[in-house]
């Protein structure tokens, strides 16, 4: 079994008690699990680090994620379930994605906000993701294990090439709680979203015919390769186009009449903090380009091509030199080529500048580990297993720490996590069901 489906058996599995529930938008019951609010949180907590950290954890841009959170929150506040403790992130990775969590963690990643041309598409995008959580979608899918993420764009520099002994758990991760780019939920659960993106952007300002244009940069995106209706679990993005449009003019006759008088469109900040983040893209242009090199030049042995590639993620963190992701990916360089010194600085220097940024902490706890630091060791690995819960390496690495350390019950605590996350052929997974019956002292079988 792949990591990434490993996880979303773990999550499908939290879902699996068959009953029915009440739709908080509709009054409707519906079929699904019996979860109240206090579970339905817990279970979007405990799942938020480990999405986030998949998708290379916050967009280091304060003011950026300050006004998205404006936009999202103020919708989310003023929607159905406005209790929930409403959390908003920009995740900064290069794939198309956005997804919501149920409790109402909602997230975009930098690949598909820097696509987006106005901020009302943006209100609107998110209101679909407060729509999924709202509806309470993601209980209402009962088993289907259709939370399977469509990879765009972009391959992480950094934690798509961590050594193989501390493989990726869950490297492939599909976003579960609903988002525009992810097969996962219904046709009708995809439909029913997009009527509470129209809604919710409207009460926020928004002029929600907007969303067509989002539809459309799908389209384009897909060029001829979207699949035939009955082959995908969304609806295909005319059909959504025209549903919106007829949402609009049968729910909210006046924008037409009007044609969105004194509705917002986008604004002047926007624009401007979009310019920033479309400047900034092109730089990770380049680091993208560089990753798909680096994998090729790693497999390969290329040596030469391992120092180009240096050379260009070099060029990228004197371009942002405070992204974080973009000085861990230098240190991830170095450290294929043998550089340890330079590697570790740039890994310290990395977690210092971003404290949800999970690659270098992994890596800082490996080579502690490797030089007989376990109390390093276990300092950063405690530090990426609590950003990263769902990662089997993190437990590893942390495991084999506190078992140096004699913490032999904090050990198996770890050597667990692993057995029940890591593919049943790895390495790491034979050697803690081994370590685990001798510090239990049972016999192995």
């Amino acid at each position: 079994m792949k990591p990434r489906a490993a996880l979303l058996l773990l999550l499908v599995s939290a879902l699996l008690a068959p009953g029915c529930i009440t739709d908080p938008v509709t009054g409707r019951s519906v079929l699904g699990i019996p979860t109240s609010d206090a579970e339905e949180i817990q279970m979007g907590a405990r799942y938020a680090p480990s999405f986030k950290s998949q998708y290379e954890g916050a967009y280091p841009d304060a003011e950026l994620n300050a006004y998205l959170g404006e936009i999202v929150l103020g919708m989310a506040k003023n929607s159905h379930r406005p209790n929930l403790p409403w959390t908003f992130t920009l995740l900064n990775s290069s794939e198309v994605n956005a997804f919501a969590l149920p409790g109402g963690t909602v997230c975009i990643t930098r690949g598909l906000l820097y696509q987006i041309d106005t901020e009302a598409e943006f209100a609107a995008v998110m209101g679909h993701e407060v729509g999924h959580v709202n509806h309470r979608h993601s209980v209402q899918q009962q088993g289907q294990a259709a939370l399977v993420g469509l990879l765009v764009a972009g391959v992480s520099l950094g934690v798509g090439y961590v050594a193989p002994e501390y493989a990726e758990a869950g490297q492939a991760l599909g976003a579960m709680g609903g988002q525009l780019v992810l097969l996962g939920y219904s046709r009708g659960d995809e439909m029913e979203a997009d009527q509470r993106g129209v809604e919710y952007s409207y009460r926020a300002g928004y002029d929600p015919r907007e969303l067509a244009g989002v539809f459309e940069l799908f389209k384009k995106m897909k060029g001829d390769e979207a699949p035939p209706e009955l082959l995908s679990t969304h609806p295909l993005d005319d059909k959504r186009i025209a549903a919106v449009t007829e949402e609009i003019e049968l729910e909210y006759p006046e924008i037409i009449r009007t044609n969105g008088a004194g509705l917002t469109k986008t604004t002047a900040k926007w624009d401007r903090l979009m310019g920033r983040l479309r400047a900034a893209q092109k730089v990770y242009d380049r680091y993208d380009a560089a990753s798909a090199e680096f994998g090729k030049a790693l497999q390969s042995g290329n040596t030469a091509g391992l120092r180009s590639v240096l050379a260009t993620v070099e060029e990228c963190e004197r371009a942002l030199p405070d992204h974080g992701l973009l000085v861990s990916a230098v240190g991830v360089v170095n450290d294929k080529l043998g550089n340890t010194r330079v590697a570790k600085r740039k890994f310290e220097q990395a977690a210092s500048m971003q404290s949800d940024l999970f690659e270098p902490r992994l890596y800082l706890a490996r080579m502690a580990l490797t030089s007989g630091d376990a109390a390093g060791a276990h300092r950063w690995a405690e530090q990426a297993v609590a950003l990263y819960p769902h990662h089997y390496g993190a437990q590893f690495i942390d495991g084999r720490a506190l078992d140096s350390l004699g913490r032999a019950n904090e050990a198996v605590e770890r050597y667990s996590a692993v057995v029940q996350l890591a593919p049943e052929q790895s390495s790491e997974r034979q050697f803690c069901v081994a370590r685990i019956a001798e510090l239990n002292g049972t016999a192995t079988r």
